[in-house]
């Protein structure tokens, strides 16, 4: 992502951030699966219809997904970062399975440690309820996380952190994708920062592992990433 657009999201994500820390500070009563789209809604003085009817979805879910980790990740904000996930959350972590966001934080907290930071999200693959991205934590370790939205905050997640290697074999997939993804709003870009071109496809082998695999059409090999469990 160049620096223009990074700069460009970075902004969108305070927008965002301050909006949400507001409406926190408001409503100590707020619940998990409230959205941060309509946090951010009331903030203006909008109302959260108002909201969902000019902002599509995947431009909400991916700005909400830059705050999950820049904000809330970064900053080890759990007001934040409950906020964006449902009460009900399921989460598949590498295998590990949590339902619930409090399981969901009690297994995140031992990764709350000092350099543990999310420097960069790319690529930034959003459509419809669903957003898929490449984070990097730390130096150099990459992260993909897809992540399923309901009414602004996330209902299922999938986490994978072990990539093969360039050229390396696709591990055989057995029956229909769970979630097939691609950059199909045009808009995208300029709002979220997500290139055209990126598709992400989640699915799960004969033993119910699962596999992430992301492409860029026509790109490079290094562009063709697959996430194993």
């Amino acid at each position: 992502m160049s620096n223009r657009m990074i700069a460009r999201t970075g902004r969108l994500v305070v927008a965002t951030a301050v909006a949400l820390s507001a409406a926190c500070a408001g409503s100590n009563a707020a619940r998990s699966d409230s959205a941060a789209s309509t946090s951010t809604g009331s903030a203006a003085g909008a109302t959260p219809q108002s909201t969902a009817a000019s902002v599509p979805a995947e431009v909400t879910n991916a700005t909400n997904f830059h705050v999950l980790d820049f904000v809330a990740w970064n900053n080890h904000d759990v007001d934040v970062f409950r906020r964006l996930h449902t009460a009900d959350v399921k989460v598949n972590f590498g295998g590990n399975q949590t339902e619930g966001i409090d399981a969901h934080v009690q297994a995140l907290e031992p990764m709350w440690q000092p350099g543990g930071v999310i420097t960069n999200h790319n690529p930034i693959i959003a459509e419809g309820e669903w957003t898929c991205m490449v984070g990097v934590l730390g130096p150099n370790i990459k992260m993909v996380t897809v992540a399923k939205w309901r009414d602004g905050a996330i209902s299922e997640e999938y986490i994978l952190s072990n990539m093969l290697k360039p050229g390396a074999a696709k591990p055989a997939v057995s029956g229909s994708p769970v979630a097939s993804i691609s950059n199909q709003n045009a808009e995208l870009k300029r709002l979220v920062g997500a290139e055209p071109g990126w598709s992400c496809n989640l699915e799960r082998t004969a033993e119910e592992k699962m596999v992430i695999a992301i492409g860029k059409a026509g790109g490079t090999a290094a562009e063709q990433m697959v996430f194993t469990q």
